[in-house]
C-alpha cells in the first residue's frame, strides 16, 4: 500500500513549509525504466533559518530492523561496470563525466587531487585502511597481513619512519636502530 505524504511540516509548529515530499509503502517499491536518473537542484524558495536545508544530497540508506540495524543492505550492480565520480568542475573545463561507455568493472575517480579515496574495513584504529591522497597512497593493515606489488618501487615503514626498507629495481635499503638478516 503506497501512501503519500505531501508538504510535510518541519518546525516545532508543525506547520506546511511547503518543500518536502515523503512517499512510504509496505512491501516493495520499485520505479522501472530503460534509464533512471536521480538529480538535486536549487529550490524554488531556498530555505533561509536552517543551515544545511539547501545542500545537494542524494541519500540511499538500509538500516535495517530494530534493535541492532543489522542487516540492512544496498546492493549496486552494474552487468558492465559501476562509475562512482566526486568533485567540482575542473577549473575551465566541465565536470567530471558521471559515465563512461569504457567503465569496464568497478571505476572510483575524483576530479581533484585534492580529494581523496578511502576504503576501510571497521572503524577501530588498528582497522585495515588504504587511503589515496595528496600523501600519496597508504596502505595500513592494522592487525592483518599485507602483500604489495611494485615495477618501480616499495616503500615500507613503521614508528613514523623509525625503521624503514625501500625496495627498488636497483637494490634494497634498509634503516632502523637495529637490523637483523638472517
Amino acid at each position: 500500500m503506497l501512501k503519500d505524504e505531501l508538504n510535510l511540516g518541519g518546525g516545532s509548529g508543525g506547520g506546511d513549509d511547503g518543500n518536502n515530499t515523503v512517499q512510504s509503502t509496505e512491501g516493495v517499491y520499485q520505479i522501472q525504466a530503460n534509464q533512471l536518473v536521480l538529480f538535486t537542484q536549487d529550490p524554488e524558495k531556498p530555505d533561509l533559518e536552517n543551515p544545511h536545508a539547501n545542500d545537494h544530497i542524494i541519500t540511499i540508506l538500509a538500516t535495517g530492523k530494530l534493535p541492532t540495524f543489522s542487516d540492512g543492505r544496498v546492493d549496486i550492480r552494474g552487468s558492465q561496470g559501476v562509475r562512482i565520480t566526486s568533485g567540482p568542475a575542473l577549473p575551465g573545463g566541465p565536470p567530471l563525466p558521471t559515465t563512461s561507455e569504457s567503465t569496464n568493472g568497478i571505476e572510483i575517480l575524483t576530479s581533484s587531487e585534492a580529494q581523496s579515496i578511502i576504503l576501510q574495513q571497521g572503524t577501530t584504529p588498528i582497522s585495515p585502511k588504504i587511503e589515496l591522497g595528496l600523501a600519496g597512497i597508504t596502505i595500513d593493515g592494522g592487525h592483518t597481513q599485507v602483500i604489495v606489488k611494485s615495477a618501480v618501487s616499495i616503500s615500507l615503514s613503521v614508528a613514523g619512519g623509525t625503521s624503514q626498507i625501500m625496495l627498488t629495481p636497483t637494490g634494497i635499503m634498509i634503516k632502523g636502530p637495529l637490523v637483523t638478516i638472517n
